[in-house]
Formats: C-alpha cells, sequence, structure tokens
C-alpha cells in the first residue's frame, strides 16, 4: 500500500485521538461500537458469536427482531426470538442492521451546513455499499473488508469536528470560486482526516488493514486494481466517486473526482459505476432501515 500521509501541524496527537476514541463509544472489547463493527469484517464469526452480541445489546436486538416481522421478510408477528430472527435474516442481513447501528450511534458533532449527522451517514453507508460491490464485480476477494473500510472512510471528518471544530469551520469558508474547494481546505481534507481516521480505528482496536486503506484512500495510485487487502484504497476511492455520482456526496467536505475518470485510472469499466451507482439509493435507504 501506499506510504501514509505526512503529518499536519494541527493534527490532533495521540492522546486526543484516545480520549476521542472513548467519547465515541467505541473502546474496550465488550459491548459498543467496536463490539457490532467485528461482526462486518470477521467472515469467520459463528452464530453464537452473533447471539453472545446481539444479548448484551438490547437495542441492537429489537431492531434485528423488528426487521425480520417486517413486511419485506413477509414474517410479520412470526418471530419472537433473536435466535429465530438470526435464522430467518442470516449473517449477511444481520451485518448490514449491524452498520446501520454504527452509524446511528456516532455522535457527529452539529456544526451546520458544514457537517449534518444524516448526510454523513448516507454519504458513508453509501460509500460501503459502492465499494463492496466494486470488489465484487473486479474479484478482489474483499467484499467484507470494502464494506467496512467504506463504512469509516471519512471517520476523521467526525474526529476533526469534535477536535478541531473551528479549523474546520474556517478551512470550509466559502470559496472564491462556486463549487470549488479553497487550498485550505483540500490539504486539511486530504490529510488531516484521513490520517485522523486511521489513528482512530488504531485506538478502537481495529485491524491495521483498516487504517492503512483510510489513511491512503485519497492518495490510491492510478494502474490496475489488483486484489486482496492491497485493492482497498482505490475500492474507497472509486466508490467515493460513485457515492458522489448517485448523490451521496459530501460537496463542501471532500473533493472527489468523476466516478468515470477514477474507474478508467484503474481499468475499471466506467459502465460499472453507473449500475452500481443506480442501486445506491435503494441499498441505503435498506440499510438505514435495518432491512
Amino acid at each position: 500500500m501506499n506510504p501514509p500521509h505526512p503529518p499536519h501541524a494541527d493534527t490532533p496527537s495521540p492522546a486526543e485521538i484516545a480520549a476521542a476514541a472513548k467519547a465515541l463509544g467505541a473502546t474496550g472489547g465488550g459491548t459498543g461500537t467496536a463490539r457490532l463493527l467485528s461482526l462486518l469484517y470477521d467472515d469467520d464469526v459463528d452464530v453464537a458469536e452473533v447471539m453472545r452480541c446481539l444479548g448484551a445489546e438490547p437495542a441492537l436486538a429489537a431492531r434485528v427482531l423488528k426487521v425480520a416481522n417486517s413486511p419485506f421478510y413477509r414474517r410479520a408477528g412470526t418471530v419472537g426470538t433473536v435466535d429465530r430472527a438470526v435464522q430467518v435474516l442470516g449473517l449477511a442481513a444481520i451485518r448490514g442492521i449491524a452498520a446501520a447501528g454504527c452509524m446511528d450511534r456516532l455522535p457527529v458533532p452539529a456544526l451546520g451546513r458544514v457537517l449534518d449527522a444524516e448526510r454523513f451517514r448516507r454519504h458513508s453507508l453509501a460509500v460501503a455499499v459502492a465499494a463492496q460491490a466494486l470488489s465484487a464485480q473486479a474479484r478482489c476477494g474483499v467484499d467484507g473488508e470494502a464494506f467496512m473500510a467504506g463504512l469509516l472512510h471519512d471517520i476523521g471528518i467526525v474526529l476533526l469536528a469534535r477536535l478541531r471544530p473551528q479549523l474546520l469551520a474556517s478551512a470550509l469558508a466559502e470559496p472564491a470560486e462556486p463549487g470549488a474547494l479553497p487550498q485550505a481546505a483540500a490539504h486539511v481534507m486530504a490529510i488531516q482526516h484521513a490520517a485522523c481516521g486511521a489513528r482512530l480505528v488504531e485506538a478502537w482496536g481495529l485491524p491495521p488493514w483498516l487504517g492503512s486503506s483510510i489513511e491512503t484512500h485519497h492518495a490510491a495510485p492510478a494502474g490496475a486494481l489488483g486484489s486482496g487487502l492491497d485493492a482497498l484504497p482505490a475500492l474507497l476511492a472509486v466508490g467515493d466517486g460513485i457515492a458522489a455520482a448517485a448523490g451521496f456526496g459530501l460537496d463542501g467536505l471532500c473533493d472527489t473526482p468523476p466516478a468515470a475518470d477514477l474507474a478508467t485510472a484503474r481499468g475499471l469499466d466506467p459502465g460499472v459505476c453507473d449500475q452500481v451507482a443506480a442501486g445506491l439509493p435503494e441499498a441505503v435507504e435498506r440499510l438505514l432501515e435495518g432491512i
């Protein structure tokens, strides 16, 4: 993978990031967001582990039961236990419900138009779905990892909003030309939020590949997409472009090149991007509803 971005002078310190990780409710090996996230990337997790997690998370268990009894699964009023719900839904759906639950739990600071919690959640879920779909289309073999990385690829923005709100707001002041990011904003967003995101997932005790892909997703080189974990930064970059094309971008927060250009530079058919983008609205809504 690419070397990490050099540190910026005002990048939060490891101690600040560790404190923020605790504030975001994802530290420790017991319950909480980190526990839910483990369901998203561990393909070998067994049903017993899923049941233990659900047993320790009443809100998540209730959400799983609600989904299992929804009209979508044609089981309304017939699923009364969590273990039966897991059988009905399957682990893939449980992972989706956990993903939506994770995003719901993140306390995104309110910075007006600079950072809107709902917009951020939809963007994160859209990039996760797009990156996963691209991995499957290109047979990269990291579908689950791509979803996980997409879900958290911009988590550094939340960290900056908590620790450097004035810097973030000033960097995103109205540019001289409509539609153009100020150079300072591009610098802050490309370097700081990627580096902060990597440090944050490290503080949460998540896998090293996740931090590496987050840290380098704005610097993924052109060329063959490749396979395995080395493909993750490029999958995130193209997934980001697809999300923007489908209306799930973070205009004013991240300057994303057109999806077709990103795909072509990595040997992907731009038509695949259009197909993935077309299905994103429905996929995101299902995740937000827990379906």
